[in-house]
């Protein structure tokens, strides 16, 4: 008792000598900021000089110093200076009192030491604040400290016996109800040697040293246009509701911050164009945690300049926002490798652009040009390496992730660096009117990186891109995206050059274009959305076919279903798209293969599966394994044909007369094909190009167990070849039909038609259906058919207004080509017997039983069926196969009779009505007699028991 009464009276006379001295001096507004509260065993004492606040005293515990006071503020001009000893490690200040701290001023420290403010009531970082202390500075509004021997300094019970203590801090006790921290500062200072596109301008705001922490640990954290520097250090931001314990983990980089103990946080918003800058030699640190965290016009920078590897930005947080010309970089301009972005946010990722005529530029830009700048505002978040060094990674965790209005975010190489790969795991994805988007530059020799994907959903629509692009000599990266339940590619916004898109790239450069993996239950691509890869690229009515590495390959897995349907709106060029999967090759680079894994594989209203080669590239081979495929209709009045194809020099609305490359193939295993109103199955080559082959055969998966091809209301499976080889269709399933004007062709110009090769059960072309290998100014084809029974056509010599067979050349009948049809000889003569000339008796043939008046007659067959050799005898059950075949000996005619004789009475065999189970408990076979009415009968039956009566 007499302890606490010494401490309260030491702490009266302290605030009397500040009483005083406040009545005394000129300034009384500078010295009211800082008033100690005199609860320490050695208390603070400030002692101003002209606008200096000199702050000595303190209790020292080993290489700890704490402060108390009752008021901590610094107005604008003045500077609060803790005159500590150089060996002092830590300063520790705490505020006791019930105002919050307005920081306009200059913090200065002595040597080396780490500075840690506390109130509980909140702290104002205004637009003048700056800091010049040599350690690392902790600002917070928790209500203590806590030491590892359970001491603790408290803010909120000052009272308390001190127990100071020469350990280090372990963690900051949270009360209730933090206090908020807002930082306004924009002074500027030294920062090392950035782009000027970067546009910051010096601008440090709260800084400390190169290598040190600036932590802002409190209740909601609001950045309104203020700056954060810590170069190649590490900037920690928290934003704690609950109460609980941040625990410290020191590391080789300083503090690091545990939240495992905190239930709920806070909000922290980064607006206004404030900047978090832990760009230098080595990027440094930024790890944000709060509960809903925006980035509103604020930026987030940790560049590395120099040889040492960045360490990166980690956000934690429930919903994060970053719009409005917002940015999170880690790029590096030097031989380290630039840092990673981890996000994780259990419910929502937004990442929204300035617009998407901003994005569509910047796209553009980029590839025409091969440029870009890595600052643009409309770039959301990005990873990159613009020199030697290895970019970053980029990794995503969240519920939803959603980029909209002209976003931009992936990974891109600007130099000899390889890209950093991109990582998102959500339950949903959706990119509207906004781009994920890995790219080399023009110039660049790195490799790009991987995108990876893995949700339930992911939706793209209105000009979204999530793309893999090289515009030089180093690969794109790969694209895999694993969707539990579906993949939809949905629409182009009318108006723009843009196609919404999923695809890999290489365009201008030899760098080879990455693969492409889905794998889906349902993938959907309609409204003029595609999946592709490619080399060159088409952008607008520009056509960039100059160069470009081979096409990347793509692989399609879904469970449930693909559909490939419908047209865009009209695009900027004044024509439409249609959607599209496959693989093109506009350059001379060879193409990519497409393989598609369904049930249903659906292609409709003018839906495009196609790969192709527009000069003298080899396409790649369309591989599709499947249960059903269905092409139907077209769409825009029959422009936009719904097709699945392979073929050399075309590609959209571009053609190549004079194209030189070699068209893929299209093989289907499936167990029903079926194209009608007009669609096509195709395979086709201009100019001299080679194209390639249609196959398609049955599997197990076909309807009933009966593979088959249904062609209707004139679909097509056709080659056509201009002046190359090639153009050979080969088809075995069970049954294929051709209806309504539909046709199987490989019809050819100035060389020989192709071949045609089928091998099925049964075959049936009808109303003006047709199969024919024509050339014009070459040779016919060759057609070939295998089958069992052929219906409805007919090999003819030319074509006719019924269902032809054809193989003809416009040259003449000596160029026709060859038609040969296989069906199984049949002799009409086969399992004929020759009758003997005499008849024979049939009473030696055909016994006479009893009179059904007699109960007496029966007709009874019984064992595998069929009836035994002679009516006096029981069906014979011993030979399970009797040769009924015709012996290779001469047949002779008969007319022995045998003499008549009357049939003995035999044992009637009884048919079992019913049966049941006797004493013994065995089962018992029994014969009912049903009672019968004697009837008037038409005819006198023999009886077998009197043959001696009258009347017979």
């Amino acid at each position: 008792m007499p302890a606490i009464v010494a401490r309260s009276r030491e702490r009266a006379i302290a605030s009397l000598v500040s009483f005083f001295s406040c009545c005394l001096t000129l300034q009384p507004a500078a010295q009211a900021q800082i008033v100690p509260d005199g609860t320490l065993p050695n208390n603070s004492i400030v002692t101003p000089n002209g606008n200096t606040l000199t702050i000595t005293g303190g209790t020292q515990a080993g290489t700890n110093l704490f402060h108390s006071f009752e008021q901590f503020s610094v107005q604008t001009g003045q500077t609060a200076h803790f005159d500590n000893a150089l060996s002092i490690q830590t300063i520790i200040s705490r505020v006791t009192g019930n105002s919050v701290s307005n920081i306009d001023g200059l913090i200065r420290a002595n040597g080396t030491a780490n500075l840690y403010l506390i109130n509980p009531n909140g702290i104002i970082f205004g637009p003048n604040a700056r800091l010049d202390i040599g350690g690392s500075f902790i600002g917070s509004t928790a209500s203590s400290i806590r030491f590892a021997d359970g001491s603790e300094f408290s803010a909120v019970n000052p009272l308390a016996p001190p127990l100071l203590t020469i350990n280090v801090p372990i963690g900051l006790q949270f009360g209730s109800n933090p206090g908020r921290i807002i930082n306004q500062s924009t002074v500027r200072g030294n920062l090392p040697p950035l782009p000027q596109s970067i546009g910051i301008d010096n601008k440090v705001g709260l800084a400390v040293q190169p290598g040190q922490t600036l932590a802002l640990v409190g209740g909601d954290i609001q950045l309104a246009g203020g700056n954060l520097t810590a170069s190649s250090g590490q900037i920690l931001l928290g934003s704690v509701a609950s109460p609980g314990l941040v625990s410290f983990a020191p590391t080789r980089f300083g503090l690091s911050l545990n939240y495992d103990n905190i239930q709920n946080f806070g909000n922290i918003q980064i607006s206004n164009g404030s900047t978090i800058n832990t760009s230098g030699i080595g990027g440094g640190r930024v790890d944000i945690r709060g509960g809903f965290v925006t980035l509103n016009g604020g930026r987030i920078y940790g560049l590395t300049l120099g040889n040492i590897d960045g360490r990166g930005i980690d956000i934690s947080t429930q919903q994060l926002r970053v719009h409005d010309g917002a940015q999170i970089s880690t790029l590096t301009l030097g031989e380290g490798a630039g840092g990673d972005i981890n996000i994780r946010a259990t419910d929502l990722v937004e990442l929204r652009g300035i617009g998407f005529d901003s994005y569509q530029q910047l796209l553009v830009n980029y590839l025409i040009s091969g440029t870009l700048n890595p600052f643009d505002p409309t770039i959301v978040l990005e990873t990159g390496t613009l020199s030697s060094g290895v970019a970053g990674n980029i990794t995503i965790d969240t519920g939803h992730l959603l980029l909209n209005n002209g976003a931009s975010a992936g990974t891109a190489t600007f130099g000899a660096g390889n890209g950093g790969n991109m990582v998102i795991r959500a339950n949903v994805v959706e990119i509207v009117s906004a781009a994920i988007n890995n790219g080399t530059l023009l110039g660049s020799n790195g490799t790009g990186g991987n995108i990876s994907i893995e949700t339930e959903r992911l939706t793209l629509r209105d000009g979204a891109a999530l793309a893999s692009i090289t515009r030089s000599e180093g690969a794109s990266g790969n694209i895999s995206i694993k969707a539990s339940e579906s993949v939809d590619v949905l629409g182009s916004l009318p108006g723009t050059a843009l196609q919404n898109a999923i695809a890999t790239n290489s365009i201008g450069g030899t760098g080879k274009a990455g693969d492409i993996t889905v794998d889906t239950r349902r993938l959907t691509i309609a409204q003029g959305g595609g999946i592709s890869s490619s080399n060159g690229g088409i952008v607008g009515n520009i056509l960039f076919a100059n160069a470009g590495g081979p096409a990347g390959n793509l692989t399609i897995t879904a469970t449930e279903s693909v559909e490939v349907a419908g047209i865009s709106e009209i695009l900027a060029n004044g024509g439409r798209i249609s959607s599209y999967l496959g693989s093109q090759s506009l350059s001379n680079a060879p193409g990519g293969n497409l393989r598609i894994s369904t049930p249903v594989l659906t292609v409709r209203n003018g839906g495009v599966i196609s790969v192709a080669s527009l000069n003298a590239g080899t396409a790649g081979n369309i591989t599709i394994d499947a249960g059903r495929v269905e092409a139907i209709g077209s769409a825009n009045h029959g422009q936009f044909i719904s097709k699945i194809e392979a073929s050399v020099g075309s590609v959209f609305t571009f053609f190549h007369p004079n194209a030189m490359g070699t068209a893929g193939s299209v093989n289907l295993n499936v167990g029903q094909l079926m194209v009608r109103d007009g669609a096509r199955v195709t395979v086709q080559a201009l100019g001299t190009g080679r194209a390639g082959s249609i196959n398609v055969v049955g599997n197990a998966f076909a309807e009933r167990g009966v593979s088959r091809i249904a062609l209707d209301n004139q679909g097509s499976i056709d080659g056509t070849t201009g002046s190359g080889a090639g153009a050979n269709i080969n088809l075995q399933v069970q049954n294929i039909q051709l209806r309504r004007g539909s046709s199987i062709n490989t019809n050819a110009g100035n060389t020989t038609g192709g071949n045609i090769t089928i091998d099925t059960g049964t075959l049936v072309a009808l109303e003006n259906s047709d199969i024919t290998a024509n050339a014009l100014k070459g040779k016919g084809g060759r057609v070939i058919i295998n089958t069992n029974g052929i219906f409805g056509t007919a090999l003819r010599d030319r074509t006719t207004d019924l269902s032809d067979i054809t193989a003809t050349s416009e040259l003449g009948a000596q160029f026709n080509g060859i038609v040969q049809i296989n069906s199984p000889a049949v002799n009409p003569a086969a399992g004929l017997v020759e009758l003997p000339e005499n008849f024979s008796n049939p009473i030696n043939q055909i016994a006479q039983t009893c009179s059904p008046q007699a109960r007496r007659n029966s007709f009874t067959v019984t064992g595998r069926g069929g009836l035994p050799p002679d009516p006096k005898e029981y069906l014979n059950i011993s030979p399970a196969w009797i040769d009924w075949r015709i012996a290779n000996e001469q047949v002779t005619t008969s007319n022995n009779q045998l003499p008549m004789t009357n049939a003995p009475i035999q044992t009637p065999l009884v048919e079992a009505t019913r049966w049941k189970i006797n004493a013994q408990g065995q089962v018992e076979l029994v014969a009912d007699v049903p009672s019968i009415g004697r009837s008037n009968l038409w005819y006198k039956p023999t009886s077998c028991g009197d043959t001696s009566r009258e009347g017979m």
